[in-house]
């Protein structure tokens, strides 16, 4: 599976649980979600500074795929290629010196 399709699958995933759980996703709540997911994340990575215990890898890859859900979904939104996107991002990069 290429990354076009597995964005597809994921905002697919996203869709489903919306219908089960009858939410009427718009652009608003989708960002909402994802900074929930990241907020989320956070908490997980922020674990061992702020509870002095170790992170749960279970949690923290549960939370990482959570938010990349979310941002997939984001994308499917707004008619945005993450592939593209990134691969873009990646080589504006590199025309402004920043990579090698």
């Amino acid at each position: 599976m290429d990354i076009k399709e597995f964005q597809k699958m994921c905002s697919g995933i996203v869709s489903k649980l919306d219908e089960k759980y009858k939410v009427d996703r718009d652009g608003q709540l989708a960002f909402v979600q994802l900074v929930e997911e990241l907020g989320e994340l956070a908490k997980e990575v922020n674990r061992k500074k702020l509870r002095k215990a170790e992170p749960d890898n279970k949690n923290l890859s549960g939370e990482f795929a959570d938010v990349f859900l979310q941002l997939a979904k984001l994308a499917e939104m707004n008619n945005i290629d993450l592939e593209n996107a990134v691969t873009e991002k990646i080589k504006e990069l590199k025309e402004r010196g920043y990579l090698n």
